[in-house]
């Protein structure tokens, strides 16, 4: 059962992240700066979901601290980038 809960954090961890980049893409074929925000608001989500399953890791042991740190500081910065840039989309309207 350890292994299955391992495995289902895994893939729920790599949906969660593979989600911010692939939803940003998907958002650059919209027609409107403020339709592409709001892809840009569910990356920024996505990237949130990502946080909470590096945090489930660590305190399941799947992760060490220092690892830990390491992602979330990564993810952390990603969803910043990422909200600069939607905040300075949607002024630009």
């Amino acid at each position: 059962m350890r292994g299955n809960h391992f495995a289902s954090l895994r893939s729920q961890l790599s949906r969660a992240a593979d989600s911010i980049a692939a939803t940003i893409v998907e958002g650059c074929g919209a027609s409107t700066a403020r339709e592409f925000a709001r892809f840009l608001d569910m990356s920024i989500k996505s990237a949130s979901e990502t946080e909470y399953h590096l945090l489930s890791a660590r305190d399941r042991h799947a992760l060490t601290d220092q690892l830990w740190q390491q992602l979330s500081s990564e993810v952390e910065q990603i969803r910043r980038m990422t909200h600069a840039y939607r905040k300075r989309l949607l002024e630009g309207e």
